[in-house]
């Protein structure tokens, strides 16, 4: 990696983001570029603490992926399904999920809940709706809740819709999406990442508690939904480590959606990323198609974000654990990585919240990551 500031720097600069000992615990970055890869790490997978020593942050640790499970799971297998001509991106929705219909649902295509246009609500605790904890109720909860607008109409970011999209993958595939997400992305590619939990010991710590979701439903933000903490009684107030963090997932999902629960190190992301962009996985057309800005909403792409740097357009994805992955197809670019940045500033649940925990901003954490990569977003 000539010209560039090694990684290792960026690695430790994630490190120092954050204020009032808010920093991450640990971090890793990786690049890949048309002269190589580079992966690099940086503090702890696992604090110390009065119970023993911690562990060390290295290279091959799996990061629980959070909303990043959107692009390089999600995405990846509806991109194959596509390519197949088993799926269409024009797909009433209902089609597949007949018991999404009603109240203008009949009109949601597949496209929109990629571009997160179908008219979902960002978010609904299923943990407390689904009384019964299966998953298969959870998702009737999401497919029965009203929409928040007409789709096409608006655009509201929604884990509900990649949740559906998730069952969608499974209707067609007759499978559930952790062995969708093998059979069709995982196996061809060679990666190791997998749906969780996985062996604590190949993780990094993704947060000390539930307790950032905890406040959600004490603070009633950033999604109002009326319904207090109280109402669920398996909050988890210990270090998340090879268990999903996302509570949906966590709770009322058996660990597998459409929005989150992917475990993966950066080099599988490094691996996803290169595939996309030398047509290996899925033919050019099809990553080109799904590259394309919405009309309305030109920073929307389907399944991930668009940014361009310059004349240079890359598909991206945060996650809410302090994730990331960019792939700029047309430059062979790929970077991945991030800091946990709900480990170390989060600590345990606080039984009366009056506001959200002070963590790292995501934004904070892309900013560091899109500069080892060369690829600073326009504004």
């Amino acid at each position: 990696m000539t010209g560039r500031e090694p990684v290792q720097a960026y690695a430790d600069r994630l490190l120092t983001l954050g204020d009032d000992g808010t920093h991450p615990a640990g971090a890793v970055v990786g690049l890949r570029t048309p002269d190589g890869a580079e992966v690099a790490a940086s503090g702890w997978a696992r604090l110390p603490s009065a119970l023993g020593a911690g562990t060390p942050m290295q290279t091959d640790h799996m990061l629980d992926l959070a909303s990043v499970t959107k692009l390089a799971a999600t995405t990846a297998i509806t991109m194959r399904l596509v390519a197949a001509g088993d799926l269409g991106l024009d797909d009433p929705v209902c089609r597949h999920l007949p018991a999404f219909r009603g109240e203008g649902k009949d009109e949601a295509t597949i496209e929109q809940l990629l571009t997160h246009t179908a008219g979902l609500r960002p978010w609904w605790p299923l943990y407390v709706a689904a009384s019964s904890g299966r998953r298969s109720e959870a998702i009737q909860v999401v497919q029965q809740l009203p929409l928040a607008y007409p789709p096409g109409r608006g655009w509201t970011y929604s884990d509900l819709g990649m949740i559906l999209l998730g069952e969608v993958i499974e209707q067609i595939t007759t499978l559930r999406l952790d062995e969708a997400y093998d059979q069709l992305v995982a196996a061809p590619l060679g990666l190791a990442a997998r749906f969780g939990p996985v062996v604590p010991a190949r993780a990094a710590t993704s947060a000390d508690s539930d307790g950032y979701e905890y406040a959600m439903l004490a603070t009633d933000e950033p999604h109002p939904v009326g319904t207090p903490p109280t109402r669920f009684s398996r909050w988890r107030n210990h270090h998340l480590r090879g268990e999903v963090d996302d509570g949906n997932t966590a709770h009322a999902l058996d660990g597998v959606a459409g929005h989150a629960g992917l475990f993966a190190g950066v080099e599988d992301l490094l691996t996803y990323g290169t595939a996309l962009c030398e047509g290996t996985f899925v033919p050019r057309e099809v990553v080109d198609r799904f590259l394309t800005p919405h009309p309305e909403h030109p920073e929307q792409a389907h399944g991930g974000f668009l940014g361009r740097a310059g004349e240079v357009r890359y598909l991206h994805h945060p996650g809410f654990t302090g994730t990331y992955l960019a792939i700029a197809p047309d430059t062979g670019v790929v970077v991945a990585g991030g800091a946990t940045r709900l480990h170390g500033p989060l600590g345990p649940i606080a039984p009366n919240p009056t506001r959200l925990p002070d963590v790292v901003t995501g934004a904070e954490i892309i900013s560091v990551l899109l500069d080892a990569a060369g690829l600073e977003e326009d504004r």
